[in-house]
Protein backbone atom coordinates (compact mmCIF):
# COMPACT_ATOMS: atom_id res chain seq x y z
CA UNK A 1 0.00 0.00 0.00
CA UNK A 2 1.16 3.79 -0.73
CA UNK A 3 0.93 5.91 1.85
CA UNK A 4 -0.08 9.13 0.97
CA UNK A 5 0.21 12.02 3.28
CA UNK A 6 -0.69 15.73 2.64
CA UNK A 7 0.38 17.84 6.27
CA UNK A 8 2.17 20.74 5.10
CA UNK A 9 2.17 22.86 8.17
CA UNK A 10 2.30 26.54 8.26
CA UNK A 11 3.27 27.93 12.05
CA UNK A 12 2.99 31.60 11.60
CA UNK A 13 -0.50 31.19 10.02
CA UNK A 14 -1.45 28.57 12.73
CA UNK A 15 -0.23 31.26 15.40
CA UNK A 16 -2.18 33.59 14.13
CA UNK A 17 -5.25 31.45 14.13
CA UNK A 18 -5.15 30.71 17.33
CA UNK A 19 -4.64 33.64 18.28
CA UNK A 20 -7.54 35.08 16.71
CA UNK A 21 -9.72 32.31 19.10
CA UNK A 22 -12.18 33.51 21.82
CA UNK A 23 -10.72 30.44 23.69
CA UNK A 24 -7.20 29.80 22.42
CA UNK A 25 -6.65 26.27 24.55
CA UNK A 26 -8.65 23.31 26.05
CA UNK A 27 -7.44 24.77 29.29
CA UNK A 28 -9.26 28.10 29.18
CA UNK A 29 -12.13 26.82 26.63
CA UNK A 30 -12.93 24.03 29.33
CA UNK A 31 -11.83 24.89 32.83
CA UNK A 32 -14.24 22.63 33.98
CA UNK A 33 -13.72 19.44 32.41
CA UNK A 34 -12.68 16.55 34.14
CA UNK A 35 -11.71 13.05 33.17
CA UNK A 36 -11.15 9.83 35.23
CA UNK A 37 -9.80 6.25 34.60
CA UNK A 38 -12.17 5.16 32.40
CA UNK A 39 -11.41 3.85 28.86
CA UNK A 40 -13.54 5.72 26.66
CA UNK A 41 -13.82 5.01 22.75
CA UNK A 42 -16.46 7.13 20.50
CA UNK A 43 -16.73 4.96 17.77
CA UNK A 44 -19.65 3.29 19.28
CA UNK A 45 -21.69 6.18 18.43
CA UNK A 46 -20.49 6.62 14.56
CA UNK A 47 -21.51 2.47 13.94
CA UNK A 48 -24.88 3.14 15.74
CA UNK A 49 -25.34 6.49 13.23
CA UNK A 50 -23.67 4.22 10.40
CA UNK A 51 -23.64 0.53 10.95
CA UNK A 52 -21.81 -0.45 7.94
CA UNK A 53 -19.16 2.25 8.42
CA UNK A 54 -15.75 1.61 7.06
CA UNK A 55 -12.69 3.69 6.53
CA UNK A 56 -11.94 5.24 3.13
CA UNK A 57 -8.25 5.68 1.81
CA UNK A 58 -6.78 9.04 0.54
CA UNK A 59 -6.15 9.35 -2.70
CA UNK A 60 -4.11 12.08 -2.95
CA UNK A 61 -1.93 13.86 -0.11
CA UNK A 62 -5.44 15.10 1.12
CA UNK A 63 -4.98 13.68 5.06
CA UNK A 64 -5.94 16.79 6.80
CA UNK A 65 -9.27 16.78 5.08
CA UNK A 66 -9.81 13.34 5.92
CA UNK A 67 -8.37 13.64 9.48
CA UNK A 68 -11.30 16.84 10.04
CA UNK A 69 -14.02 15.10 8.06
CA UNK A 70 -13.35 11.67 10.36
CA UNK A 71 -13.56 14.17 13.57
CA UNK A 72 -16.92 15.97 12.46
CA UNK A 73 -18.72 12.52 11.54
CA UNK A 74 -17.58 11.46 14.97
CA UNK A 75 -18.71 14.45 16.78
CA UNK A 76 -21.80 14.37 15.22
CA UNK A 77 -22.20 10.55 15.97
CA UNK A 78 -21.82 11.89 19.65
CA UNK A 79 -23.71 14.41 19.62
CA UNK A 80 -27.42 12.37 17.81
CA UNK A 81 -26.58 8.90 20.08
CA UNK A 82 -25.23 10.39 23.09
CA UNK A 83 -26.05 13.99 23.84
CA UNK A 84 -29.42 13.25 22.39
CA UNK A 85 -29.23 16.21 20.18
CA UNK A 86 -32.18 17.43 18.18
CA UNK A 87 -31.07 16.74 14.96
CA UNK A 88 -30.35 13.37 12.98
CA UNK A 89 -26.81 11.88 11.02
CA UNK A 90 -26.57 13.75 8.10
CA UNK A 91 -24.15 10.74 6.57
CA UNK A 92 -20.56 11.02 6.11
CA UNK A 93 -18.77 13.92 5.77
CA UNK A 94 -17.22 14.77 1.89
CA UNK A 95 -13.43 14.95 2.47
CA UNK A 96 -12.99 16.91 -0.66
CA UNK A 97 -15.10 19.79 1.30
CA UNK A 98 -13.12 20.31 4.28
CA UNK A 99 -9.70 20.00 2.14
CA UNK A 100 -10.74 22.32 -0.20
CA UNK A 101 -11.69 24.74 2.06
CA UNK A 102 -9.00 24.79 4.34
CA UNK A 103 -6.60 25.09 1.07
CA UNK A 104 -8.48 28.24 -0.84
CA UNK A 105 -11.14 30.13 0.79
CA UNK A 106 -10.20 29.55 4.59
CA UNK A 107 -7.07 31.03 3.65
CA UNK A 108 -8.89 34.06 1.49
CA UNK A 109 -7.35 32.72 -2.20
CA UNK A 110 -8.85 32.07 -5.15
CA UNK A 111 -6.26 29.18 -6.33
CA UNK A 112 -4.52 26.86 -4.34
CA UNK A 113 -2.32 25.48 -7.02
CA UNK A 114 -2.04 21.73 -7.89
CA UNK A 115 -0.02 20.27 -5.72
CA UNK A 116 -1.02 18.56 -2.48
CA UNK A 117 -1.42 19.92 1.61
CA UNK A 118 -3.19 21.97 4.26
CA UNK A 119 -2.65 22.27 7.70
CA UNK A 120 -4.64 21.97 11.09
CA UNK A 121 -5.27 25.52 11.79
CA UNK A 122 -6.73 26.06 8.09
CA UNK A 123 -9.51 22.90 8.77
CA UNK A 124 -10.45 24.20 11.63
CA UNK A 125 -11.31 27.69 10.53
CA UNK A 126 -12.82 25.76 7.65
CA UNK A 127 -15.03 23.57 9.52
CA UNK A 128 -15.83 26.27 11.82
CA UNK A 129 -16.59 29.30 9.54
CA UNK A 130 -17.26 27.78 5.75
CA UNK A 131 -18.59 24.41 7.14
CA UNK A 132 -18.98 20.66 5.44
CA UNK A 133 -20.70 19.08 2.65
CA UNK A 134 -21.79 15.21 3.14
CA UNK A 135 -22.29 12.25 0.74
CA UNK A 136 -25.35 11.10 -0.10
CA UNK A 137 -27.51 14.73 -0.14
CA UNK A 138 -29.04 16.33 -3.28
CA UNK A 139 -27.81 20.20 -3.29
CA UNK A 140 -30.20 20.97 -5.63
CA UNK A 141 -29.76 18.12 -8.23
CA UNK A 142 -25.80 17.94 -7.26
CA UNK A 143 -25.45 15.01 -5.19
CA UNK A 144 -21.70 12.89 -4.04
CA UNK A 145 -22.26 8.87 -4.05
CA UNK A 146 -18.58 7.99 -3.77
CA UNK A 147 -15.11 9.37 -2.99
CA UNK A 148 -13.24 10.70 -6.00
CA UNK A 149 -9.40 11.52 -5.71
CA UNK A 150 -9.57 13.78 -8.63
CA UNK A 151 -12.49 16.22 -7.16
CA UNK A 152 -10.20 16.23 -4.48
CA UNK A 153 -7.11 17.49 -6.70
CA UNK A 154 -9.54 19.76 -8.42
CA UNK A 155 -11.25 21.34 -5.42
CA UNK A 156 -8.02 21.52 -3.58
CA UNK A 157 -7.23 24.21 -6.33
CA UNK A 158 -9.87 25.80 -7.46
CA UNK A 159 -12.11 25.32 -4.13
CA UNK A 160 -15.86 24.27 -3.50
CA UNK A 161 -17.75 25.19 -6.24
CA UNK A 162 -19.63 28.66 -5.50
CA UNK A 163 -23.00 27.09 -5.74
CA UNK A 164 -22.36 24.52 -2.67
CA UNK A 165 -20.57 27.55 -0.37
CA UNK A 166 -24.34 27.75 1.16
CA UNK A 167 -24.97 24.67 1.68
CA UNK A 168 -21.99 23.81 3.29
CA UNK A 169 -22.06 26.76 5.86
CA UNK A 170 -25.57 25.20 7.36
CA UNK A 171 -23.08 22.70 8.71
CA UNK A 172 -20.90 24.31 10.88
CA UNK A 173 -18.70 23.30 13.88
CA UNK A 174 -19.46 25.82 16.60
CA UNK A 175 -15.93 26.04 18.68
CA UNK A 176 -12.74 24.93 17.71
CA UNK A 177 -9.92 24.90 20.88
CA UNK A 178 -6.07 23.63 20.67
CA UNK A 179 -5.06 20.75 22.72
CA UNK A 180 -1.29 20.61 23.51
CA UNK A 181 -0.90 17.57 25.22
CA UNK A 182 -2.30 14.07 26.15
CA UNK A 183 -4.13 15.11 29.28
CA UNK A 184 -5.70 17.91 26.99
CA UNK A 185 -6.86 15.55 24.66
CA UNK A 186 -7.60 12.67 27.16
CA UNK A 187 -10.27 15.40 28.85
CA UNK A 188 -11.73 16.04 25.36
CA UNK A 189 -12.31 12.92 24.35
CA UNK A 190 -14.15 11.66 27.40
CA UNK A 191 -16.49 14.55 27.48
CA UNK A 192 -17.17 13.70 23.47
CA UNK A 193 -14.63 16.14 22.22
CA UNK A 194 -12.89 14.40 19.12
CA UNK A 195 -9.20 15.96 18.42
CA UNK A 196 -8.22 15.76 14.90
CA UNK A 197 -3.74 15.73 15.18
CA UNK A 198 -1.44 17.16 12.96
CA UNK A 199 2.09 16.16 13.27
CA UNK A 200 5.14 14.68 11.93
CA UNK A 201 5.42 11.52 13.87
CA UNK A 202 5.46 7.91 12.14
CA UNK A 203 4.52 4.73 13.22
CA UNK A 204 4.76 0.83 12.64
CA UNK A 205 1.67 -0.33 11.00
CA UNK A 206 1.27 -3.46 13.49
CA UNK A 207 -0.44 -3.81 16.69
CA UNK A 208 1.66 -4.85 19.55
CA UNK A 209 -0.01 -7.42 22.18
CA UNK A 210 -1.72 -4.05 23.91
CA UNK A 211 -3.04 -2.14 20.42
CA UNK A 212 -0.20 -0.08 20.34
CA UNK A 213 1.92 1.03 17.67
CA UNK A 214 5.18 1.92 17.98
CA UNK A 215 6.15 4.98 16.98
CA UNK A 216 9.03 5.15 14.18
CA UNK A 217 10.16 7.49 11.41
CA UNK A 218 7.90 10.45 10.63
CA UNK A 219 4.86 11.13 9.15
CA UNK A 220 3.85 13.84 7.86
CA UNK A 221 0.04 13.41 8.47
CA UNK A 222 -3.14 14.54 9.58
CA UNK A 223 -5.00 11.57 11.73
CA UNK A 224 -7.80 11.64 14.45
CA UNK A 225 -7.45 10.84 18.32
CA UNK A 226 -11.11 9.41 18.97
CA UNK A 227 -10.56 7.05 22.21
CA UNK A 228 -8.60 7.49 25.58
CA UNK A 229 -7.40 4.72 28.26
CA UNK A 230 -5.35 4.97 31.24
CA UNK A 231 -4.04 1.00 31.91
CA UNK A 232 -1.50 1.88 29.60
CA UNK A 233 -2.10 5.69 29.47
CA UNK A 234 -2.61 6.28 25.35
CA UNK A 235 -5.14 7.71 22.73
CA UNK A 236 -6.89 5.89 19.98
CA UNK A 237 -5.86 6.69 16.86
CA UNK A 238 -7.62 6.49 13.23
CA UNK A 239 -5.63 6.40 10.34
CA UNK A 240 -7.15 7.70 6.36
CA UNK A 241 -5.26 4.31 4.40
CA UNK A 242 -8.12 2.34 4.34
CA UNK A 243 -7.36 -1.30 6.23
CA UNK A 244 -3.75 -0.29 7.25
CA UNK A 245 -3.50 -1.68 10.69
CA UNK A 246 -2.74 -5.59 11.85
CA UNK A 247 -1.82 -7.12 15.29
CA UNK A 248 -4.17 -7.70 18.33
CA UNK A 249 -7.30 -5.28 19.41
CA UNK A 250 -7.84 -3.40 22.36
CA UNK A 251 -11.06 -3.54 23.63
CA UNK A 252 -10.95 -7.41 22.24
CA UNK A 253 -14.41 -6.24 21.02
CA UNK A 254 -13.85 -3.48 18.96
CA UNK A 255 -15.34 -4.25 15.47
CA UNK A 256 -13.11 -4.97 12.53
CA UNK A 257 -13.93 -1.95 10.69
CA UNK A 258 -12.47 -0.23 13.35
CA UNK A 259 -9.55 -2.32 14.01
CA UNK A 260 -8.69 -2.30 10.37
CA UNK A 261 -7.58 1.80 10.66
CA UNK A 262 -6.92 2.34 14.29
CA UNK A 263 -4.29 1.72 16.57
CA UNK A 264 -2.96 2.87 20.29
CA UNK A 265 -0.13 6.03 20.39
CA UNK A 266 1.85 5.83 23.71
CA UNK A 267 0.93 8.92 25.74
CA UNK A 268 4.48 10.50 25.41
CA UNK A 269 3.95 9.86 22.17
CA UNK A 270 0.33 11.66 21.94
CA UNK A 271 2.22 14.59 23.94
CA UNK A 272 5.04 14.95 21.00
CA UNK A 273 2.17 14.76 18.68
CA UNK A 274 0.05 17.24 20.19
CA UNK A 275 3.33 20.20 21.06
CA UNK A 276 3.45 21.13 17.66
CA UNK A 277 0.49 23.25 18.12
CA UNK A 278 -1.52 22.35 14.98
CA UNK A 279 -4.12 19.61 17.13
CA UNK A 280 -7.75 20.84 17.85
CA UNK A 281 -10.43 19.33 20.13
CA UNK A 282 -14.02 20.11 18.11
CA UNK A 283 -17.58 20.68 19.15
CA UNK A 284 -21.22 22.00 19.13
CA UNK A 285 -21.86 20.80 15.51
CA UNK A 286 -24.98 22.42 13.24
CA UNK A 287 -26.31 18.74 12.52
CA UNK A 288 -29.51 18.03 10.35
CA UNK A 289 -33.00 18.35 11.53
CA UNK A 290 -34.31 15.58 13.00
CA UNK A 291 -36.27 12.58 10.02
CA UNK A 292 -38.44 9.83 10.39
CA UNK A 293 -37.05 6.17 11.16
CA UNK A 294 -37.78 5.16 7.67
CA UNK A 295 -35.26 7.97 6.12
CA UNK A 296 -32.54 6.06 8.18
CA UNK A 297 -32.16 3.40 5.57
CA UNK A 298 -30.47 5.46 2.88
CA UNK A 299 -27.83 6.45 4.74
CA UNK A 300 -24.18 5.16 4.69
CA UNK A 301 -22.17 6.16 1.63
CA UNK A 302 -18.46 4.24 1.74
Amino acid sequence: MQHLFGYTPDPDANEQFVASLPHQTLATAGPDLVSDDRTVTLYQPLLQCMPGWKRGAQGIGSCVGWGWSAGVDVLAAVEVVLKREAESFGGRTLEASVYAFSRVEARGRSRAGRSDGSYGGAAAKAVRDLGTLHYGVDYNGERFDSYSASREKSWGDTGVPDNLEPFAKERRVKEVTLVESFDQAAKAIQNGYPVPVCSMQGFTMKRDSDGFCRASGSWAHCMLFCGVRFDRPGLLCMNSWGNSNSGPRYPESMPDSIAACTFWVDADVANRMLRGRDSYAISGYEGFPPRRLDQWFNDGIF
